[in-house]
């Protein structure tokens, strides 16, 4: 799955005293990440590290170094800024800054508070009654803002302390589900002075104690399912679901799939069409159209599954409150949690199987009851994420795998993205193939090896040149291309515009792509880097497993639109392989990345549909609105795919629903979407498997052209006809820096225009893609155009929508309203300019402008940009809430002079967006 949750809880405060005890403060300890305050048992305080901010509250100089020595800690910051911690034997920390420069107004310390404390616990500053935290958000999130001298903290049992500060300091306290974050913030900014330190003072708490604690609200039921909500088939109790295997029986026999051979191929089709019989997968073309064939040469059409296995576990820890129910590790439901030992993981769904068949929860069993289930449905094999089991070879039920790569340095500043031209790293691949490979080799029911899981390629142009090459073999290539091609470093440097003395500095010197020959020369570079990776792994693979397929690397929308990249995997690969999410199959999209492929069959590798109103979960890549528009949506993708002539495969992800507190290993962030085939009850979603059956039921007729695809009857899903899209903006994963780069962006699938043309005589080559998220401030925008003649832009900003731009449509409100756009409604216009002019943005109709930061970068093949925005949400006249709907669309303009618009496109909106809202799509603010 293409979302990712970078780092979180760093800085927690954790506060879990036994029963009975007051609170004596022990230690007081500096550490790498903070200041710990241990007063004995379990009760423990950490506080981060201030960050030294100007008068608005940005951070202005970085924290460098922590040096903690047993009760003291010398902090470095930017500008020899230096604060010395230490610790008195009262309990009272001192902060002492020194060579602190005036525009350092504030220095800000933030601590995490657990979500335990809605369990009765309560919180007061200063002389003012308690107050509870709340087990349900409010309307605000922030609880409490203001001056204060101190703040007290008291858990449910009436046992807490209270921090005292020698100066007054700004409070605030804020509950962060208001983001999807189940923790609460407390932050407390002060004034650092260098000639008066700043004491803090810990003690047991003060005050009136709170009343006794009182449970708070439950929100997920001892089946794993949400409180709040009802649907139809919502588990009510352990009797139901005993009940469901009687009716389980009769349910799945009640569907009658086509005869198949016995790997899920159509039999006869060898003879008919001449393919090979080779006792493995492979691929083959008869008369211009592509075939997957089984190892009995039967054409197979790859309808897989991912996750094939009971792995959905939920971090339970710290939250144990808000589930009616959760057992201990040891007993009968040991086999429910992580590993069979981990008390925090646990698997609702595992829970539920347990209670239905009374027996421990084993991966060949599941696997085998599985298959049995979704090959009544039409499903003939496992996706990604689904390792073989023994009932896999029982059932002959074909399957996929990965290549062996864990523990492959990545090239810094990337995620799994391997050096080819590192001998290290590609001495430890050969040993891990020489160690995985063969032992597979002979698998008739192994269908390929994925090499990799949405790699984003599209970093390392920005990336590569910044490295040194004293510890990256591929800057160093880099370099040795550039001596290569220049001869000389006065002619690099006159191309590049950078100032170099010799070849040899280059390799440790940041080389900033910033001229048409610099991008130019990434391109060719780029070459060199996807022909070195992908010759390298497929070789290395091959001398271990000449006999499967490798089908890719599982590609993202904004990754897989680079005509270089496409080339190189058409060289080197069987299949290629595209997550492609999206609510309209763009087969113009689709049929230009097989051209640039050389012709190679495809897999579209990933993507679901999830309807939150009748599952009780929220999370998921592309709402629907019910569970029989589940199973349309999939039926217009999948036929549609299949009467390509080149897609020869698709993977649904993913059998099981995920957990609604989240997947386990993003503890307290994790997805949970209604995006499998069975819910946590075990039940399967009927309503979308009848109409996913249709499809699956009768995909040789289509993929053979004998019948037509089935086209789903909504504008949604269909080309230029409009119709309510929605995109989910995400929380990003920490600062987001206006570099074009993919850094704390969520890994939310980019959204395609899909070459939506809503003004023009042609597409002129032109595409986009892009993604959207959000933190407290700003709105984030991150746009990737393919042009081929690129930031053509016009200089009068009245007139900057006739040169290449951005545009931009935001509507907060009355979002069922049409008509004109509403007084509340926002249009922005970023000019795709590079050259430093100011102003690049234009908010039609305000008056004075505000100032959009933003940044544009060149495509290093010269054929299109990438447009970064941070547009803040006080310019946008609203501050979104988890959940929060907005209107929204987003155009390209393009011009091929600079001068005069040649098209325009749209998101999901037409040419007169400006005059009419009805158009816009939607956005929908996530966590």
């Amino acid at each position: 799955m293409p979302f990712r949750r970078a780092r979180r809880l760093i800085l927690s405060l954790l506060l879990c005293a036994a029963p009975g005890l007051g609170f004596v403060a022990q230690t007081i300890t500096p550490q790498d990440q903070g200041v710990l305050v241990d007063g004995g048992g379990t009760l423990q305080f950490r506080l981060d590290y201030p960050k030294l901010c100007d008068g608005a509250g940005k951070e202005i100089r970085k924290l460098l170094e922590t040096a903690p020595s047993g009760g003291e800690a010398l902090l470095k910051y930017e500008g020899g800024i230096t604060l010395q911690i230490s610790v008195t034997p009262e309990h009272t920390l001192r902060y002492a800054f020194s060579n602190l420069p005036a525009e350092v107004k504030q220095a800000s310390v933030l601590s995490l508070v657990s979500f335990n404390f809605t369990n009765g616990g309560t919180w007061r500053f200063d002389d003012a009654s308690a107050a509870p935290f709340p087990p349900e958000q409010g309307e605000k999130p922030h609880l409490y803002q203001g001056q204060a001298g101190s703040f007290t903290l008291r858990q449910g049992d009436g046992i807490g302390l209270t921090l005292s500060f020698s100066s007054s300091a700004y409070n605030q306290l804020t509950d962060n589900r208001a983001w999807g974050w189940k923790v609460f913030a407390w932050r407390w900014n002060f004034f650092p002075n260098p000639n008066t330190p700043l004491t803090v003072t810990v003690r047991p708490a003060d005050g009136p104690g709170a009343a006794k604690p009182t449970a708070p609200a439950k929100q997920v039921d001892a089946f794993g399912q949400n409180t709040r909500f009802d649907w139809p088939g919502k588990l009510k109790s352990e009797d139901e679901l005993k009940a469901d295997i009687a009716a389980d029986e009769a349910y799945y026999a009640s569907f009658k799939p086509p005869a198949l051979d016995r790997f899920g191929g159509l039999p006869g089709s060898q003879e008919k069409f001449g393919l090979k019989k080779t006792g493995f997968f492979h691929v083959e073309q008869k008369n211009g159209k592509w075939f997957l064939a089984d190892p009995d040469g039967n054409a197979f059409f790859h309808l897989g599954v991912c996750s094939f296995l009971p792995h959905d576990y939920t971090y339970v820890g710290g939250r144990r409150e808000i589930y009616e129910w959760l057992p201990p590790l040891q007993g009968p439901y040991q086999s429910a949690f992580h590993n069979g030992n981990e008390v925090d993981n646990f698997s609702f769904h595992s829970a539920n199987l347990i209670r239905k068949y009374g027996k421990p929860v084993e991966d060949a069993d599941f696997a085998r009851r599985m298959i049995g289930r979704v090959r009544q449905f039409g499903f003939n094999s496992g996706g990604a994420f689904s390792p073989f089991t023994p009932a896999h070879a029982e059932l002959s039920f074909p399957y996929v795998s990965g290549l062996p790569n864990k523990g492959l340095r990545s090239i810094p500043g990337t995620a799994h993205i391997p050096d080819p031209f590192d001998e290290e790293t590609r001495a430890k691949f050969d040993k891990l193939c020489a160690e995985a490979l063969p032992a597979k080799a002979a698998d008739p029911l192994l269908i390929g090896y994925y090499l990799e899981n949405e790699p984003l390629y599209e970093d390392l142009p920005r990336v590569i040149p910044t490295l040194k090459g004293s510890q990256n073999a591929c800057k160093r290539r880099l370099v040795e291309m550039l001596r290569t091609k220049y001869g000389t470093v006065e002619a690099f440097s006159a191309a590049w515009n950078l100032p170099a003395k010799t070849f040899d500095e280059l390799a440790d010197q940041a080389l900033a792509v910033s001229t048409p020959q610099a991008n130019a020369d990434m391109k060719a570079y780029m070459e060199l880097y996807f022909d070195a990776y992908f010759g390298w792994m497929s070789s290395t693979a091959r001398q271990y497993d000449p006999n499967h397929m490798l089908i890719g690397n599982r590609l993202q929308h904004g990754t897989i639109n680079n005509e270089v990249l496409c080339r190189a995997m058409g060289k080197y690969l069987d299949v290629i392989s595209f997550n492609y999410y999206t609510y309209v199959l763009d087969t113009d999209f689709l049929n230009q990345i097989d051209k640039w492929a050389g012709g190679k069959p495809m897999f579209l590798s990933e993507f679901h549909w999830d309807s939150p109103k009748d599952s009780g979960l929220p999370g998921g890549a592309k709402d629907v609105g019910s569970q029989v528009e589940r199973g349309l949506a999939y039926r217009n993708y999948v036929e549609q795919a299949a009467a390509t002539g080149y897609i020869v495969g698709i993977e649904w992800f993913s059998l099981v629903d995920q957990p609604l507190t989240g997947r386990w290993f993003s503890k307290y962030n994790g997805e949970n979407g209604n995006i499998g085939l069975f819910s946590v009850a075990d039940r399967p979603w009927k309503e979308m498997i009848a109409e996913m059956a249709k499809t699956n039921h009768e995909i040789y007729p289509v993929l053979l052209g004998e019948r037509k695809p089935f086209v789903y009857d909504n504008p949604r899903f269909q080309m230029a006809k409009g119709g309510n899209k929605i995109v989910k903006v995400p929380r990003a994963l920490g600062p987001i820096k206006l570099d074009g780069g993919a850094e704390n962006w969520p890994g939310t699938p980019a959204e395609g225009l899909g070459r939506r043309l809503v003004q023009g005589a042609d597409d002129g080559g032109v595409d986009a893609t892009f993604k959207v998220c959000w933190d407290d401030a700003n709105l984030y925008l991150l746009v990737n155009v393919v042009d081929p003649t690129p930031m053509k832009a016009q200089k009068d900003v009245a007139r900057f929508w006739q040169g290449d731009c951005v545009e931009l449509f935001l509507g907060p409100t009355q979002l069922n309203e049409p008509g004109a756009p509403l007084a509340s409604d926002r249009q922005f216009l970023l000019a795709a300019n590079t050259d430093g002019t100011q102003p690049r943005s234009l908010a039609p109709g305000r008056d004075p402008q505000p100032a959009i930061p933003m940044t544009v970068l060149p495509n290093v093949n010269g054929q299109g940009y990438i447009l970064e925005a941070a547009i803040p949400f006080s310019v946008l006249g609203f501050t979104p809430k988890q959940g929060d709907e907005a209107l929204f669309d987003l155009g390209i303009d393009d011009s091929e002079d600079g001068k005069t618009r040649k098209r325009q496109f749209m998101w999901n909106g037409t040419d007169k967006n400006s005059a009419e809202r009805k158009g816009w799509g939607r956005a929908v603010f996530n966590q």
